[in-house]
Parts: C-alpha cells; sequence; structure tokens
C-alpha cells in the first residue's frame, strides 16, 4: 500500500536578519533519491501536495528554493519522502528548514533542511533528511541560529 496524497509543507527559522530578506520559500525540483538528479519540476508551491496516480508511488527527494532580497537560491540538502512506506490515506509532511553558514562562515548563510515530521510526529515514517546527493555535491555547511 502507499499514500494516496502527501500534503508538504516547508517552513523557515534561524538568523532573523537573514529570514526578513527570504520570500516565496516553495518546493523546488524533484530528483532522484539517491542522485540528486533532476527528475521533473512540480508547480512552485508551499504547501505543495503530491497526489498517488497509481504509477508514481516511489520514493522521491524534493529541494526547496527561496529568494533572497528577489535572487532565486536552493536551499542545501533535501527531503526524500517514500509514499510507499506510508499506510494508505492522506498524509501532512512538515519540513523545517535552518540558517546555516557554508564553509563555516557567518557571512555566508544559506537555507539548509534541519527536521522533517510526518503527521506530527518527528522523523516519521516516509521521510528523511539527506545530502544533495552525488550528482551534485554540496558544499560543507553547519546550523547557525538554529534553535
Amino acid at each position: 500500500m502507499a499514500a494516496s496524497s502527501i500534503t508538504i509543507l516547508l517552513k523557515a527559522q534561524g538568523n532573523p536578519p537573514y529570514l526578513q530578506q527570504v520570500s516565496s520559500l516553495v518546493v523546488g525540483n524533484m530528483v532522484d533519491p539517491v542522485t540528486g538528479q533532476f527528475w521533473y519540476q512540480p508547480p512552485a508551491a508551499n504547501p505543495w501536495i503530491w497526489e498517488n496516480t497509481g504509477t508514481n508511488a516511489r520514493s522521491f527527494g524534493l529541494m526547496a528554493n527561496y529568494k533572497l532580497d528577489g535572487v532565486e537560491k536552493t536551499a542545501f540538502s533535501k527531503v526524500v519522502i517514500d509514499p510507499t512506506t506510508m499506510a494508505e490515506g492522506e498524509h501532512h509532511v512538515e519540513v523545517t528548514l535552518c540558517t546555516a553558514a557554508v564553509g563555516g562562515s557567518v557571512d555566508n548563510l544559506i537555507l539548509r533542511f534541519k527536521d522533517v515530521s510526518v503527521d506530527g510526529v518527528p522523523n516519521g515514517p516516509g521521510a528523511t533528511i539527506n545530502e544533495w546527493g552525488t550528482d551534485k555535491p554540496q558544499p560543507p555547511s553547519e546550523f547557525y541560529d538554529c534553535p
């Protein structure tokens, strides 16, 4: 069995001055869950709803895009969702992104996937946070100013 639909909500937290410049946090590319290779560009939305069509129930990765002072950025890491490990029915996945210092520099911040919950359960079945993947390794980063 697999989920019939999954509502995915993204939220950001962390460094207040950085977050004041962030707008339009949306689901970005759908990618291979291991390599991070591009598969599909879902509509830019937050929340975004994945629907089981009967032929697409497989593990997938989702990136996140946002604007920083009007310039589009791609958040570090990705959420991997596997509808085949979820019970039949509708599910809600909430993903928290937090500010991270790229290369340890607080002058070079970005949003990075931090936490995920499934139906209110932290790290619930069917969703995990992973690095971008082997197709495009990301630079090292550390969470900064995150609760």
